[in-house]
């Protein structure tokens, strides 16, 4: 298996995620930055104290250096079984309130308003690319559900037309309730 979908479409199939972690193994891969690249906007946007729901998580080490300066309330959460249990494995013994959970980020099993910042970095894109974004719009509202109040959502995100256009009509959709 190639690393990269034979088409865009793969990117929101479960199949692929768990197939591409199989094959990466314990090598991580961040999508779109790292921390250092990263952090700046992140400790503007999520504090030290916020209960953090990290979707997509993936075997990403944003978390753990998220978790190694402060960040010990981060739910980090992925539709692939391998990656989720690599996770918690690689980090037992040296963070072992870092935890990883199976979960799908359309429908978590997680209270209404549990979360005061919701991280996202490549998921909204990957739920997109399936064509008519059904997968994407579900993942925003169940984001939007589990936020509280004055919650935020950092997404970082290659923000194509598409994708911001999904984007604001969840949002305008919820703002409507």
């Amino acid at each position: 298996m190639s690393l990269l979908p034979r088409s865009a479409e793969e990117f929101s199939s479960a199949e692929y995620w768990e197939k591409f972690f199989k094959k990466r193994a314990d090598k991580a891969f961040e999508w779109y930055g790292d921390y250092n690249r990263l952090c700046g906007v992140l400790h503007k946007y999520i504090k030290v104290h916020d209960q953090v729901l990290v979707v997509g998580c993936g075997n990403s080490e944003l978390s753990e250096q998220l978790y190694d300066v402060g960040y010990k309330h981060l739910t980090n959460i992925d539709i692939s079984e391998t990656v989720v249990s690599h996770m918690n494995q690689r980090n037992a013994e040296r963070r072992p309130g870092l935890t990883f959970q199976q979960v799908d980020a359309t429908q978590t099993p997680y209270e209404d308003a549990s979360y005061q910042a919701a991280l996202d970095k490549g998921t909204l894109d990957a739920m997109a690319s399936e064509e008519e974004g059904i997968l994407a719009r579900s993942m925003l509202t169940e984001v939007g559900r589990v936020l509280s109040v004055g919650g935020r959502y950092v997404c970082v995100t290659l923000a194509q037309e598409s994708v911001i256009r999904l984007a604001v009509e969840v949002d305008s959709v919820s703002c409507q309730k």
